[in-house]
């Protein structure tokens, strides 16, 4: 088999003033973020028992005086967080408010473990804390997010880990049909326009466990409490509607929108449903959007649109991104979890050539692939190792890092596989540097070595949730509603 290869530059971000850099965590403490505001605040509702509230208002506390890592061996992995003052990174002020605090009784919790069904523990658990939100957003003291400080006994009992989306490998239809707590209550609060994050008390307290039938295999492994401060922070500070970083534009290069599909099941199991199209624009924005019922190939295999449900999802991609910038880009590049039938390409061509854009890659992006390489030596290969297998490419999004000084991961990893259809106008090379660069739209986790580009990521965390929305409901658009 002939092969090229090649190592891709960790890409780089953009933070305040102009500030540019490669790993978040770094480019906070020097530069701030994309959008700072002096003076701003981050004010933080809390809905929990009295010992979770109490516990998370006092990890803020503790944060704001900042966190040594204890890990003087990889400290790029591992950083201090330098706390809320004179090193902010964030550029802001972190406030739980005192009239934004909702106490859930014992009382309370202690009937939904009564409850023997798990699926009716788990809607009993969604009703408890969806009306709590709904109520504290319309009250005086409305936040601008929300934290559910969980408490252990309602992890227990209404957290299924029977499939575990962020476990590397994971299969997007997994064929558990468990009804998930985090999906059914993300889909019960998407019209309200106060994010909400979960937290268990593993993050603000180290002496926390987290039992082995909520994780399959062992007791959940939390990281250093240095780097749950750094990651907590910048979602909150990015649910709370502020950009910590961005990808850093090139200029010499067409205005692209990337629009990432995928696909889930319904509730019963029995049809497939186009998950979302999640469209990114150059400033990492993202936009949810809904598509059709969703063709499968032989035996229920690589699901596909037709071509009508394909241009109308694309147009309206494009719509979009027009209302949001008041231009439509100069190129599109659609990433999808199948491969692309001909049917699919001649609906995607079509709602360019209505909207005028001539420029155009679509890519099969599988997470599995027959072939690997490897590394002489104790470390696996280099995160941005790419090799040009003609027609089709592998790319290693997770790898070893030389700017944390090892490989941060527990498995050997895997590579994507690229395979792009014949009508795409970009190298295969481009499409895989831009791949990698999407793995480090995630503001969830300050950690940049992600293994999915965000489309792909966003499109199935969308179709989780909005598999407990009915159609012509009102989805929202906002992708802070989602994670």
């Amino acid at each position: 088999m002939m092969f090229k290869s090649r190592i891709f530059e960790e890409p780089a971000l953009e933070f305040g003033d102009g500030g540019k850099g490669p790993d978040p965590r770094q480019g906070l403490r020097e530069h701030g973020p994309l959008q700072p505001k002096p003076g701003d605040l981050v004010r933080i509702g809390v809905i929990g028992t009295e010992d979770t509230v109490e516990g998370f208002s006092e990890f803020i506390e503790e944060v704001a005086d900042g966190i040594e890592s204890g890990n003087e061996k990889l400290i790029n992995l591992n950083p201090d967080f330098p706390g809320l003052s004179n090193q902010n990174p964030f550029r802001c002020r972190f406030e739980v408010q005192s009239d934004a605090m909702v106490l859930i009784s014992k009382r309370q919790i202690n009937e939904i473990r009564k409850i023997a069904k798990h699926e009716d523990a788990v809607r009993a658990a969604v009703d408890l804390m969806a009306g709590q939100i709904a109520a504290l957003v319309e009250s005086s003291a409305k936040p601008d997010v929300i934290v559910l400080a969980l408490p252990l006994l309602l992890i227990e009992k209404v957290v299924n880990a029977k499939s575990d989306p962020e476990e590397e490998g994971a299969e997007e239809d997994s064929g558990d049909e468990s009804l998930n707590f985090r999906d059914l209550l993300k889909a019960r609060v998407l019209h309200i326009d106060v994010p909400c994050q979960i937290v268990w008390p593993d993050t603000w307290d180290d002496r926390a466990v987290i039992p082995r039938k909520v994780k399959r295999s062992k007791n959940r492994q939390t990281q250093p409490k240095a780097t749950r401060a750094w990651n907590l922070l910048n979602a909150l500070f990015y649910k709370a509607g502020k950009v910590p970083w961005r990808l850093l534009p090139d200029q010499a290069e067409y205005r692209t929108s990337f629009l990432g599909i995928g696909f889930y099941r319904d509730l019963d199991g029995q049809q497939l449903w186009t998950s979302t199209a999640q469209m990114f624009d150059e400033r990492g924005r993202g936009l949810i959007l809904r598509g059709a019922r969703a063709q499968t190939e032989t035996k229920g295999r690589h699901p596909y649109l037709t071509a009508e449900d394909a241009e109308d999802l694309v147009a309206r991609s494009i719509d979009a991104y027009k209302a949001h910038h008041k231009h439509v880009p100069a190129r599109i590049v659609v990433l999808k979890t199948s491969r692309f039938r001909p049917e699919e390409a001649e609906g995607i061509h079509a709602a360019l050539k209505r909207c005028g854009i001539e420029l155009c890659d679509m890519v099969w992006v599988q997470e599995s692939s027959p072939i690997a390489i490897f590394r002489d030596g104790n470390y696996p290969v280099l995160r941005g190792t790419f090799i040009d297998l003609g027609e089709k490419g592998l790319l290693y999004t997770r790898g070893s890092v030389p700017y944390y000084g090892t490989y941060p991961g527990l498995r050997v990893p895997r590579p994507l596989l690229l395979v792009p259809h014949e009508d795409s106008d970009s190298p295969l090379w481009r499409i895989a540097e831009e791949v990698l660069a999407l793995t480090k739209v995630n503001w969830n986790t300050t950690q940049f070595d992600q293994k999915l580009p965000a489309p792909i990521k966003a499109s199935r965390d969308v179709g989780r949730i909005l598999k407990h929305v009915p159609f012509g409901s009102g989805e929202s658009s906002d992708f802070r509603r989602y994670t």
